[in-house]
């Protein structure tokens, strides 16, 4: 279960005690059905996991052990999605959580049907946060994932001009003259000293119809590499559910 962000004290510790809301109250004793003194896996958002027991009352729980989890991967990935029509964004956050995706920019891109100016209540976005929080327990992450806010391509590009660790940038197009995804992770300066300098590795994938040649002559001048999925013209849902595996075999096997 994660733990709500005004729940987590930042000197989290054994024999901590957790409020907890009334939906983890319901999910814990009405879906999971534990009783008192029941034991369940916490999260605290810092990379932390935690043993927790069920009091007597059932509306606190208290930490009983600190737990060791590798589920992560070695480089934090971080995929900029130009938003797909529709709802489609949520099945890309559900599954990319679940590979091991540490952040996600949904973009605004020259073929998003949403164009840039167009506000994103709070509501879509915290359903988005929410969906990956879920996502996030249910492949039992140590992190979950954090949905940025809506943002143009072009700023998102000024941001990443000034991220001080270490990355290595990928933009995925449709050209049969572009090297691999796989191919160009392997032949990369990827070490353990990028794992441990908290190394990036940043994705990039188009809406339906893919990225305008402006937009990746605007990456690539940002330092992008343009990269290939395969010789498969895949829909705006698939692009970024593959090259989160490709990324996550190629870190699992380092």
């Amino acid at each position: 279960m994660t733990l709500q962000a005004h729940q987590v004290s930042p000197v989290l510790q054994i024999n901590s005690a957790i409020a907890l809301t009334s939906e983890q109250r319901h999910y814990l004793c009405n879906v999971l059905r534990l009783e008192s003194e029941a034991e369940f896996i916490a999260l605290d958002r810092q990379g932390g996991w935690w043993l927790a027991q069920l009091s007597e009352a059932l509306d606190v729980a208290k930490i009983i052990a600190k737990l060791e989890n590798n589920s992560e991967l070695s480089a934090q990935i971080t995929l900029g999605i130009a938003m797909p029509k529709g709802s489609n964004i949520e099945s890309v956050i559900r599954q990319t959580t679940e590979l091991g995706v540490r952040q996600i920019v949904p973009l605004f891109s020259d073929r998003t049907i949403i164009k840039s100016g167009t506000e994103i209540g709070n509501q879509k976005r915290d359903r988005w946060q929410r969906i990956a929080e879920e996502a996030a327990e249910l492949s039992m992450r140590t992190y979950v994932p954090e949905i940025n806010r809506p943002t143009t391509l072009t700023s998102w590009l000024e941001h990443l001009a000034n991220a001080p660790s270490p990355i290595l940038k990928y933009i995925c197009v449709i050209s049969p003259l572009v090297t691999h995804l796989l191919t160009s992770l392997q032949s990369s300066s990827f070490s353990s000293d990028f794992a441990e300098n908290n190394g990036q590795i940043i994705i990039a994938t188009g809406c339906e119809g893919g990225w305008t040649p402006r937009e990746e002559e605007m990456a690539i001048a940002s330092g992008f590499i343009p990269v290939s999925l395969g010789d498969r013209v895949l829909s705006a849902v698939t692009a970024p559910v593959l090259a989160l595996s490709i990324v996550g075999a190629f870190l699992d096997t380092q």
